[in-house]
């Protein structure tokens, strides 16, 4: 190692970047010169060391013999330690590396006792514990977020209920289960508010909104929590209830048909009806089958007279 001491400045500057190694430069009567980054993270204060007695600060240093290398060398291993404003003691092992005028101090090992240990544990416990709290924050936005983009994707927007997508992925889960095991008939129901173009033609879309709206409230009130509303297009709206009875599909597709003839649109004189299709889905068959079916029978209602419901188990 061929140090030139002279320029102990740019060599410090240099490990200062390069080494994790605590090094140090002194004078000849041992007052600190300069030091880099690793060997200012070892004391409390290293602002306000430059020009003081070394020992002062790390205590006597225990040498070994000298060990010359050549006329204007020596090497001496040595001990210190630095005992922080907290109690805490360090204990550093290295080399002295003397020429001319000037020492140069590199420790290779240095040990940290048991109170500083337990501090540094403590520090980190900390920084775990705000990370913790930060990832958890994160996770709850995630989350709130990933609910946000779920019902984005599974709602109409207009009315609120579940959109085609979601209607459909339901059915599938249902009738899977049904295939699996002894479960509730699925029964299907289609509805379609009667004559509702000429609602857009004569009072514009903006009341045609608000019918759609109130008639998706209304179904929402007149089913049950568990069953399943949605609105597939336009003014047509699909159901899925499941009862063990063929009576209760028809006395609930009935029951909505006579709360739309009693809904009040403020401020209108509107009045609506809706046409309704039920079925029950057949065990084996396929999901368009039961889809199909709904569909003819709300359309046979229309065909009829309207403001009815067609029912075929």
């Amino acid at each position: 190692m061929n140090l030139n001491l002279n320029n102990s400045k740019i060599l410090l500057d240099y490990l200062t970047d390069n080494s994790n190694d605590p090094i140090v430069t002194l004078t000849e009567d041992f007052k600190i010169k300069e030091y880099n980054k690793a060997f200012e993270r070892l004391v409390d204060d290293p602002h306000n060391m430059k020009s003081t007695f070394f020992e002062e600060t790390f205590g006597k240093i225990s040498a070994s013999p000298e060990k010359h290398t050549d006329e204007s060398h020596n090497i001496k291993e040595i001990s210190a330690s630095y005992r922080s404003k907290s109690g805490s003691v360090t204990h550093l092992q290295g080399i002295l590396i003397k020429k001319n005028n000037e020492i140069v101090i590199i420790f290779k090992n240095f040990m940290i006792c048991e109170s500083q240990i337990i501090d540094e544990i403590s520090k980190m416990n900390i920084e775990m514990s705000n990370l913790a709290r930060e990832l958890s924050k994160k996770n709850f936005q995630l989350k709130l977020a990933n609910e946000k983009i779920t019902k984005l994707l599974n709602t109409d927007f207009l009315t609120g209920l579940y959109n085609r997508k979601c209607f459909f992925e339901r059915l599938e889960e249902l009738v899977s289960l049904k295939k699996r095991k002894r479960c509730f008939n699925i029964g299907v129901i289609f509805a379609d508010i009667d004559f509702f173009k000429s609602i857009n033609d004569t009072y514009g879309h903006d009341t045609g909104d608000f019918v759609l709206i109130k008639f998706s409230q209304m179904l929402k009130e007149s089913l049950r929590k568990e069953d399943i509303v949605a609105r597939i297009g336009g003014e047509e709206f699909c159901i899925i209830v499941q009862c063990t009875e063929d009576n209760f599909l028809v006395n609930i597709s009935e029951k909505i048909r006579k709360n739309c003839e009693l809904l009040i649109f403020e401020n209108t004189d509107i009045k609506i009806t809706a046409s309704f299709g039920a079925t029950f889905y057949r065990e084996w068959e396929e999901i368009d089958c039961v889809i199909k079916r709904a569909d003819e029978n709300m359309y046979a209602a229309k065909s009829s007279g309207r403001n009815k419901v067609i029912f075929s188990p």
